[in-house]
């Protein structure tokens, strides 16, 4: 399973900046250390503020800041916010009619892929992700 593109952004985003989760930062500065296209950048923040994951605080020394503690962000929260259908019943071969009545050979399987997934994303939180402790995943 692949996660779109702006959901991969706003993971980069949100562990980058738990790594020093009471300090702000800048647009600017993301956009330095994570090479994401800039536009793209400001949107995904104001966003990411907006859906309160982040505080933005406005004006010539302004930027973002984590919304809330780490461990309450769970992955999961950021996936049902941003692409909330990626853990929808998709069939592995792309068949649009595959369901519980009419499923293809590997539905089941699946099915079990996509629980165990949910199951990582809805326990993995961004001080997990911080006591890893290794920005290299993050900075490209």
């Amino acid at each position: 399973m692949k996660f779109n593109k702006t959901t991969e952004y706003a993971f980069r985003i949100l562990s980058y900046m738990a790594m020093e989760e009471d300090r702000l930062y800048s647009v600017d500065e993301i956009f330095d250390k994570l090479h994401i296209p800039y536009r793209y950048l400001r949107k995904l923040m104001t966003n990411l503020s907006k859906s309160n994951f982040l505080y933005s605080i406005q004006g010539k020394n302004g930027g973002y800041m984590i919304s809330g503690k780490l461990e309450d962000i769970k992955l999961l929260n950021l996936i049902e916010v941003i692409d909330p259908d990626y853990l929808a019943s998709n069939c592995f071969f792309g068949i649009t009619n595959c369901s519980r009545e009419s499923t293809c050979v590997m539905h089941d399987q699946w099915d079990d892929v996509r629980t165990h997934i949910k199951t990582i994303l809805a326990t993995t939180s961004l001080s997990d992700i911080k006591r890893g402790n290794n920005q290299k995943f993050i900075i490209i």
